[in-house]
């Protein structure tokens, strides 16, 4: 992919427009849609798309952090899910790196990659279920009927700290390492930021308000992309020039994705998530019955 034609350029930095503008406006980094985006139009391999897509996250959310003007305090927080998150990092790539160590495997009479099923089947599973949530939460809460919110606050497993950000005030430091783990995970074996994860999690699990779980998500962001970089730099799975044409155009949408954030309300915000997950889930699922079919 290091060869790319002006066509490809011109699709690749609009991509990375549209994606920034999502890592802006809802504090998700937005790669849930470029990996399909990528495998499925311009064939770019899934490992390839996984790491260069984890590096061009850089540029939308160091943006969007800056036009937020993100202060100190707002920090305390996503740092401390740093420790899961490196650890899940670590888990995730490896994983990746085991599928790909598998070689093919055989269904159907035809030959498929291993890691390919295995990060496209993992995707579809993850975005119709955030998706369908996020849609049915929205219209629960139009109806009067909200779902119960701070599940995970409730669990008082010492050392136990107050953050401002939630409802309930104070939160279990290995809970909020546990939840960090988890998204991790994610950003490592799907190249993704974590935050598609971190935002529904931090509303419903944890009792963060929308806006509040946004900035801290974008935090998270910041520090999976950088963390999920060099894992994925160093075993060979980032390309540089694609990995810099869609920070070209992330970096611009952030921009101008963070006016248009601040001016959303919680119901609007997730509701956008919710259809942009579907809508990449369709993509995915037409990708697999590419795979799989004879």
């Amino acid at each position: 992919m290091s060869g790319l034609t002006p066509v490809e350029l011109l699709v690749v930095l609009c991509c990375g427009f549209v994606v920034g503008g999502m890592a802006g406006t809802l504090g998700i980094g937005g790669s849930f849609l470029l990996v399909p985006l990528l495998t499925a139009f311009l064939k770019v391999p899934v490992l390839t798309a996984v790491g260069s897509t984890a590096c061009q996250l850089l540029g939308p959310a160091t943006t969007a952090l800056l036009a937020r003007r993100v202060s100190r305090d707002q920090f305390r927080l996503p740092l401390i899910i740093t420790g899961g998150i490196i650890i899940g990092i670590l888990v995730g790539t490896g994983v990746l790196e085991t599928a790909r160590q598998l070689g093919n495997i055989e269904w159907r009479g035809r030959t498929i990659e291993a890691v390919d099923l295995l990060v496209m089947s993992t995707y579809l599973v993850m975005l119709t279920g955030i998706g369908t949530f996020a849609l049915y939460e929205v219209r629960r809460e139009r109806q009067g009927r909200k779902i119960p919110r701070g599940t995970l606050a409730r669990l008082r497993i010492p050392p136990i700290d107050t953050f401002e950000e939630l409802s309930t005030g104070s939160l279990s430091i290995p809970v909020l390492s546990m939840f960090g783990l988890v998204s991790g995970l994610t950003a490592g074996l799907m190249g993704i930021s974590g935050a598609l994860i971190l935002i529904p999690g931090m509303v419903y699990l944890l009792g963060i308000r929308s806006k509040q779980a946004i900035v801290a998500s974008l935090v998270v962001v910041w520090i999976t992309s950088f963390l999920a970089t060099i894992v994925h730099a160093w075993r060979g799975n980032v390309d540089l020039a694609l990995a810099l044409a869609l920070m070209s155009g992330g970096t611009i949408g952030a921009r101008l994705g963070s006016e248009l954030g601040q001016r959303l309300k919680g119901p609007a915000l997730r509701r956008c998530i919710g259809w942009l997950a579907l809508g990449a889930a369709v993509v995915i699922l037409c990708r697999l019955v590419g795979l799989v079919s004879v």
